[in-house]
């Protein structure tokens, strides 16, 4: 029994055009499925390296946010000029209130980051929501802040200058806010703050 019927079949000359045209189009079938792998590789190459910088902008953000805390944890004295200067900023003497203001310098460059941060979706949408609280608090509760604001705004560009000025005016200094004690520490009055707070 024949299976195939050769008879007439040409694969070089007058009448091979049917075979080349084959070898072409499994030449192409074949250059497809390759870079369709290529791209696949890549693609997991590219999750992998997104995931990567996530962490490691994760990363570095809480070592920047935490700086400041362990600053506080280190010196004692200067735990109790800063608490000064978040209530009563005018009770400080320019020494003081320079050694305070450089400390919320440095906590308003950690917030600047966190901002920027997230609207590049570098970090988690959780911990910007923490640290956003945190600092929209901190800012609402203690006068001293207003006052480094109002002198040092023009070193923060937009948009985070507008941003931060509206955490300002979202509540008057010393308005009452659930959850928080007058330093506008959410942890100091045991509040349940979002993960990832700084």
């Amino acid at each position: 029994m024949t299976l195939m019927n050769t008879d007439g079949m040409a694969f070089i000359g007058p009448g091979s055009e049917w075979f080349w045209t084959a070898l072409t189009f499994i030449a192409l079938a074949l250059t497809f499925y390759a870079i369709y792998r290529q791209m696949r590789a890549q693609h997991r190459q590219l999750v992998e390296n997104t995931k990567v910088l996530r962490s490691q902008a994760h990363f570095n953000a809480l070592t920047l946010s935490q700086r400041a805390r362990e600053m506080l944890i280190e010196n004692e004295g200067f735990a109790a000029i800063l608490n000064m200067g978040r209530a009563t900023p005018e009770a400080l003497n320019e020494v003081d209130w320079l050694r305070c203001s450089s400390y919320m310098f440095l906590q308003f460059n950690s917030w600047e980051y966190l901002y920027y941060q997230h609207r590049d979706g570098s970090i988690p949408t959780e911990y910007w929501m923490g640290a956003e609280d945190y600092y929209g608090r901190l800012v609402a509760m203690n006068p001293g802040y207003l006052r480094f604001w109002t002198g040092s705004k023009s070193s923060f560009d937009e948009p985070f200058r507008s941003y931060a000025a509206e955490e300002f005016v979202k509540r008057s200094p010393g308005e009452p806010i659930p959850g928080t004690a007058g330093n506008g520490d959410p942890a100091s009055a045991g509040a349940t703050t979002h993960p990832g707070a700084p």
